[in-house]
């Protein structure tokens, strides 16, 4: 079947092949660049400009630490060479090679003063510490129409499709315009719609804080991305409004306006379709939220966010039919030059159809297969409001107040048909969400001398949600547990859950600057959660109600708990090496009530160890290593020990004698980049193990299955491992990639401990080409093993994914986008082959000057119908197929101004 593969691949394959014969034309020159006492010149700037123009790209080099420059050109085309460096005179010639060569360049100081030298000479690139700055102009061609255009063209760059961008390998997780949020810092929208045009300079600013008082004392992961303008471009009003339309009666409409000037800014976007494309995805949402930032302050909170009913709406990818209508209103004034403000409002609704057919093996020994189909049509209206008020004092004083409210309601409708050897069930059921919570957040940060700062921050957050749901059976379930009354017509359920809660946090921390390498950083807080969680299941009668209180059903908790901690952090810097760590003494007391009567009132206390080590060889080559102890409690719902119906074949219970889970986590990361070798390396290695834990225990009866919780400290140990090249060779780009996943635990099922290994690897190739007047081809292979195994089981998957993406300019003003994506699919256990094939392409017409666009989409142009996956757990594996959108045909057309 590896051949069937090969096969769909082969011209792929050749075309690539093809093109790469082309690559032989070339030369590479190298050397070193001197001063004239022979002593090296490190971040040299050295450009070769094409003497004739559409033969071939600006070429672009930077030296290393000892001088050494390397860099591939064309054979036999002429080149204008020319070298700049701060302080020194600007070196040109011009050359032109036949073969490999090497040559030293020795640059003569200048006569000039340095204040003339910064008003006449602006280097390319220049990098110091965590910050690249680029001068665009000498890497582009004219053809740029927006800030995504221009990203592509610079060295350590790199921007996907959807215009998520990377530089040398690290995620951009901030975008500003003269120091100042786009929007809402969402990198996307800026990179798509800023016009090339109004761009002087871009910094990557690694380490970024937005107090800047506090750069070098907190340490921060973030990686900003700041556009500079053009003087005459401080004010300007840019957009575009696009609209198509297409067959089964398809349409799009997208207007988008942004207003910019030093004290305003406007940005308003739109965008209502029905052909599944989403303006606002899960990653958006979570960036709103706080990003992954959040994973580090608050796990728990930050899963919870990724799983809740607007995240899961916007996750969904494949479906038969979606309609989005989203709408989105940004707004940042200038009120004085300490006073800014600013917010947004996003509004997104939708409706969404999916379906789903499952082949289901149940592998705890009763050989048990299931077939399940499910449909969905779901309904969902979701807003996110926030204010935001920041002052910024002449004396070192950064205060901050924001207002953050959420809502979100719907309606969802799913139907499922199940079958067994014995049994089939039918359910009907309607779920009707709703939830609201508004979030309040003061944070102020005073420097009262250069060793003494202090940062304190105050927030609560208020938690209203309410889901009422309508289950129609056709017989009656788990009939040992739940005491339906059977009268012969359907089973009508009827469930409600409510959780109500407000999240309380106070920190203060002081930065304590005992000597230049020598911070002692005490901090102390308390975080107080109050939360009443409520749930009902009973049966609806003909003249009355059968409730399930006396059977065990119904939770009335209410759960509240405090958590008081104090530590201290100690940062030295010794040589090259920056250690930072810290212990942190928490104790936790907490109190749950069900029912009115009280299960548990006590207190713990827990010690938590840190440790970060950063070795710094040079501004671009990095080895960060972290470590903590992680304290974590679960939520209301997890305390609630009586029972709920989960799904029509699922019964949960909580446990009032959980307690906090406790886990080491270990990562470390090797960054190495060279834009003189045009190399980038990013690896790392990740191991978690789980001294106490909340986890299931399972209890199986054919295909019913219920879950309780349990407080325990079974062991459990995970290990990650990634690993990330990028190489650029001339016109191209090679990417080889690998990670590597490892863990081993335990679970208790129908009262058994059993052991369980999973395995999970996978390797890529890519090869990127950056040609100026051919296609450009971009091909990826992704091949993924997992292992999954047991005393009593294993299961062994394979999935192989060649996938291609052509982009084409041709007679000028047309281009073509087209990409391929082939998945495989084998279970070597149970010898079964899924395979399909996707695909989308457009064509677009744009004269260079002009406002107009015109495009054809095609997506899905196989009109491929369904997807085939398949998952796997303790005691299933599950065969999936996954209904899509059917083939869709659009005619666009946009202005832009």
């Amino acid at each position: 079947m590896l051949n069937q593969v090969l096969k769909n691949s082969s011209v792929t394959v050749l075309l690539l092949l093809v093109g790469l014969s082309s690559f032989a034309q070339t030369v590479v020159l190298n050397g070193k660049t001197l001063d004239t006492l022979q002593s090296p010149l490190p971040n040299t700037n050295i450009l070769f400009f094409p003497t004739i123009q559409n033969e071939d790209k600006v070429r672009f080099s930077i030296t290393d630490q000892e001088g050494f420059y390397q860099v591939t050109l064309k054979e036999n085309i002429s080149y204008i060479m020319e070298i700049s460096y701060l302080g020194f005179n600007t070196y040109k010639d011009t050359i032109k090679l036949s073969q490999d060569t090497t040559r030293n360049i020795i640059l003569t100081p200048s006569t000039q003063s340095l204040e003339e030298i910064i008003l006449t000479e602006r280097t390319p690139i220049k990098i110091r510490e965590d910050t690249i700055t680029y001068r665009p102009e000498k890497f582009l061609t004219g053809e740029e129409r927006k800030l995504r255009d221009v990203l592509k063209k610079l060295p350590g760059l790199d921007v996907d499709r959807a215009g998520n961008v990377t530089v040398n390998g690290k995620e951009v997780t901030k975008l500003l315009v003269d120091g100042k949020e786009f929007f809402t810092g969402d990198e996307k929208l800026g990179v798509n719609n800023i016009p090339a045009g109004v761009i002087d300079e871009i910094e990557a600013l690694d380490n970024y804080n937005e107090v800047s008082f506090l750069k070098g004392l907190s340490d921060s992961e973030q990686l900003a991305l700041n556009i500079k303008l053009k003087d005459g471009k401080k004010k300007f009003a840019f957009g575009e409004l696009e609209t198509g339309g297409g067959i089964e009666d398809r349409y799009l409409l997208h207007p988008t306006l942004f207003y910019y000037s030093p004290k305003t800014s406007v940005n308003v976007i739109g965008d209502f379709n029905n052909i599944g494309k989403k303006s606002f995805t899960t990653k958006d949402y979570i960036d709103f939220e706080g990003g992954f930032s959040r994973l580090a302050e608050d796990p728990s909170a930050y899963f919870k966010l990724y799983n809740d009913e607007f995240a899961r709406f916007l996750s969904q990818r494949d479906f038969t039919f979606n309609r989005n209508n989203f709408g989105a209103l940004s707004i940042n004034q200038t009120l004085t030059p300490q006073l800014d403000l600013s917010g947004y409002t996003i509004l997104s609704g939708g409706d969404l159809k999916t379906r789903q057919e499952n082949s289901i093996t149940y592998l705890s020994g009763q050989n048990i297969d299931e077939q399940r189909t499910t449909m969905q049509n779901n309904k969902l209206f979701f807003s996110l409001t926030k204010a935001s008020l920041r002052y910024i004092g002449e004396e070192n004083l950064d205060m901050n107040y924001e207002v953050f409210l959420k809502t979100n309601s719907g309606e969802g409708n799913s139907s499922l048909d199940s079958f067994t050897a014995t049994e089939s069930t039918f359910l009907n059921q309607k779920n009707i969400p709703s939830s609201s919570d508004i979030t309040q957040k003061l944070s102020v940060n005073k420097q009262f001398t250069p060793k003494h700062t202090t940062s304190i921050h105050l927030s609560h957050k208020y938690v209203d949600t309410d889901t009422r749901g309508d289950w129609k059976f056709n017989r009656p379930i788990f009939t040992g547990i739940i005491p339906i009354e059977n009268t012969g017509d359907a089973i009508l359920l009827d469930q409600v859950r409510k959780n109500k809660g407000h999240d309380l946090n106070f920190n203060v921390k002081h930065y304590w600057v005992l000597h230049r390498f020598h911070h002692i950083y005490p901090e102390a807080g308390i975080r107080y959660i109050d939360q009443q969680y409520d749930t009902s299941d009973s049966q609806e009668l003909e003249n009355s109600t059968n409730n399930f209180t006396a059977a065990g059903f119904n939770n009335d908790l209410d759960y509240r708990l405090s958590d008081t901690y104090a530590g201290m952090q100690y940062k030295a810097k010794a040589g090259k090496f920056i250690f930072k760590p810290g212990i942190f003494y928490h104790y936790y007391d907490w109190k749950i009530k069900q029912l009115d009567t009280e299960l548990r009132q006590t207190g713990k206390t827990v010690v938590l160890p840190e440790l970060s080590v950063d070795w710094e060889l040079n501004s671009s080559h990095k080895v960060k290593l972290r470590y903590n102890l992680n304290s974590r409690f679960g939520e209301a719902s997890q305390f609630a020990n009586r029972l709920r119906l989960s799904t029509f074949n699922q019964v949960f219970t909580g446990n009032e004698r959980l307690e906090n889970e406790l886990y080491h986590s270990a990562r470390i990361t090797y960054s190495k980049f060279s834009l003189f070798k045009g190399t980038f390396l990013n690896a790392g290695f990740n191991y978690t193990n789980r001294l106490q834990s909340i986890r299931n225990n399972t209890v199986i009866e054919g295909i019913d299955q219920i879950n309780t919780l349990v407080y325990t400290s079974l062991p459990e140990n995970s290990y990650r491992g990634n690993f990330q090249y990028t190489k650029l060779l001339g016109d191209y780009k090679v990417k080889v990639g690998s990670t590597a996943s490892l863990s081993d635990y335990s679970r208790v099922i129908n009262t058994v401990l059993q052991d369980f290994e999973s395995q999970s690897y996978s390797y890529s190739l890519g090869l990127e080409t950056r040609f100026k007047n051919a296609p450009n081809v971009e091909f990826n292979w992704n091949q993924r093993f997992n292992i999954f195994e047991s005393a009593t089981t294993s299961t062994n998957f394979t999935q192989i994914n060649p996938s291609v993406h052509l982009e084409y300019r041709f007679f000028k003003d047309f281009v073509i986008d087209a990409d391929y994506n082939f998945t495989y699919y084998e279970n070597k256990t149970l010898s079964q082959i899924n395979r399909f094939s996707l695909g989308n392409t457009s064509l677009l017409y744009a004269q260079e000057d002009s406002p107009w666009t015109f495009t054809i989409d095609v997506d899905n142009i196989f009109d491929t119908r369904f997807k085939n996956e398949n998952s796997f757990n303790q005691f299933l594996v599950s065969d999936t197929r996954t209904f899509i959108q059917e083939r869709t045909v659009l005619f666009k057309i946009a202005y832009g101004f």
